[in-house]
């Protein structure tokens, strides 16, 4: 199931439990037949039911969906009027993959085209679906909701495939995360969760050394509790939040980030568990991956929400931090990115969770709340888009929050202290880019002769520099068993100009044959 974050994930946990007792007095209502969720499936591509697959996956003891066993393919074309009927879907998913089926194992290389949707019926009235580029984006979808009377309730829905994956190969780390087939016709971009080629954002965390921040935290639990931390931080990006909850003792008194960990788990959303400290860090990880810390709005995360409540109780953002982010946040260009310029782009041509925070943003659910827990939703249509076309969702951002000139990444060079030769290798240190680094090719030479050399004609943002001593190289090490040289390092990223970087660089040891 999706990432849920912010106010959603406490609210939920804490809707559980009158939700329970609403649907056992409505049981009492209405017939089991009431509580059943029709799912249909539209295909307004050009493949034709009998290319579509169907895999259907939710909780073992929590699924019951009429005429599909769990986590089993079945041809779109083999569904009955291409509808199921959904009793309970804990956790659920839906497959689409094109010429094969697959299971929820599939890995991301896979040469199988696929995408999901994700919904939970329980029934409940929290219950929602979605669609998700949390991990990856490969087949542009829509969902819409409809009610006993066919009447359309909701809408999410994603720009036509094409028009993603072109938006995608413009941003550093997209061309390298996109997996394409045989024919070169691309399969699936896959998300920062499951790739490295994506620029990080230390310094822009980094950035933010010496400059406080105020955290104003709900967690919807019982009992509801609100909190206020702040911290400053420190040249290396960490961070030790301070502050007090209402009521007491639901978080720490102080709560550390290292800064490290911190840039890491800005895409990965990690270490951050269901409770108030849990949505305390989620909310200072949400500022940096929506580029709102240092932005426009300030630095207090009262001012990221346009709707902000002030009670006895405290102060929080009731909606998440729903005022404009990404490239809307910022006041100007900088010289590196300020925000998760993937999930920039997901936010700006679909409706889709491109983060694990993508609903603090922008709405990107639909209710699912049934007659029996007291809504009006009877129909979820999953509608498969044709891969060109001019669909467009219901709200979009502005991606705008890479580097003010991606085409000059930066790139750092470190070197060993003494380059030990081993057999005909030696490695030398490692460079490291801002974004992906593309073409990386390095020479050591000794006056006008080379001794050893490197190519490699794509990597992502750290490379290891092992460099092949040439056949001159072998002899004079043979011979001398230390060589001092000159290592001239050349980083040209997919777009832009190359950087050169020149250095000393002494080769130690005696060439293997």
């Amino acid at each position: 199931m999706r990432s849920v974050s912010l106010a959603d994930r406490a609210r939920l946990a804490a809707a559980a439990v009158s939700a329970v007792a609403a649907v056992a007095a409505a049981a009492m209502l209405f017939p089991v037949g009431a509580s059943a969720l029709e799912l249909r499936i539209v295909d307004q591509g050009s493949r034709g039911p009998e290319d579509v697959y169907v895999t259907v996956v939710g909780q073992p003891g929590n699924y019951d969906v009429t005429g599909m066993a769990n986590d089993t393919p079945k041809k779109l074309s083999e569904i009955p009027g291409q509808a199921l009927t959904i009793e309970k879907l804990i956790s659920g998913r839906i497959y689409i993959s094109y010429g094969a089926g697959v299971k929820e194992s599939v890995p991301f290389n896979s040469p199988i085209r696929f995408d999901w949707a994700e919904l939970t019926v329980t029934p409940a009235s929290s219950d929602v679906a979605n669609l998700t580029a949390v991990d990856q984006f490969g087949i542009g979808m829509r969902l819409d909701t409809y009610g006993v009377s066919s009447e359309h309730l909701e809408t999410v829905g994603d720009a036509n495939s094409d028009t993603v994956f072109a938006a995608l190969q413009q941003i550093p780390g997209g061309p390298q995360a996109t997996v394409k087939d045989s024919g070169g016709n691309v399969l699936r971009v896959i998300s920062p969760l499951h790739s490295d080629a994506y620029p990080d954002l230390s310094d822009y965390v980094r950035s933010m050394s010496g400059k406080t921040v105020v955290l104003h935290t709900a967690f919807f639990g019982a009992p509801f509790t609100t909190s206020k931390y702040s911290g400053t931080f420190a040249a290396d990006g960490s961070i030790a939040l301070s502050g007090t909850s209402n009521p007491p003792g639901a978080a720490p008194p102080t709560i550390a980030l290292g800064g490290g960990g911190l840039i890491e788990d800005i895409y990965t959303g990690a270490h951050t568990p269901n409770n108030l400290e849990g949505a305390i860090r989620r909310d200072l990880l949400a500022g940096f991956s929506t580029g709102l810390w240092g932005g426009k709005y300030g630095n207090d995360a009262l001012s990221f929400c346009s709707n902000p409540i002030t009670t006895a109780q405290g102060s929080w953002c009731p909606n998440g931090f729903n005022k404009p982010a990404f490239g809307d946040a910022r006041t100007g260009p900088s010289p590196f990115p300020t925000c998760e310029q993937y999930a920039a782009v997901i936010n700006q041509y679909t409706d889709s969770y491109g983060n694990p925070y993508s609903d603090a943003s922008k709405k990107v659910t639909v209710g699912l709340s049934q007659q029996v827990s007291g809504g009006a939703v009877k129909t979820l249509r999953l509608t498969i888009l044709p891969d060109s076309g001019n669909a467009q969702p219901q709200a979009s951002g502005n991606p705008s929050c890479g580097a003010a000139s991606q085409a000059q990444a930066p790139a750092r060079l470190r070197l060993n202290r003494s380059a030990k030769v081993k057999g005909r290798t030696v490695r030398v240190g490692s460079v490291r880019c801002s974004g992906p680094c593309g073409r990386v090719r390095a020479v050591a030479k000794r006056g006008h002769r080379v001794l050893a050399r490197m190519f490699v004609k794509r990597t992502s943002r750290v490379r290891r520099l092992v460099l092949r001593l040439t056949r001159a190289g072998r002899r004079a090490l043979t011979r001398a068993g230390r060589l001092k040289t000159v290592l001239n390092v050349w980083v040209r990223p997919s777009a832009g100009a190359t950087k050169h970087m020149r250095r000393s660089l002494l080769l130690v040891g005696r060439a293997g044959r």
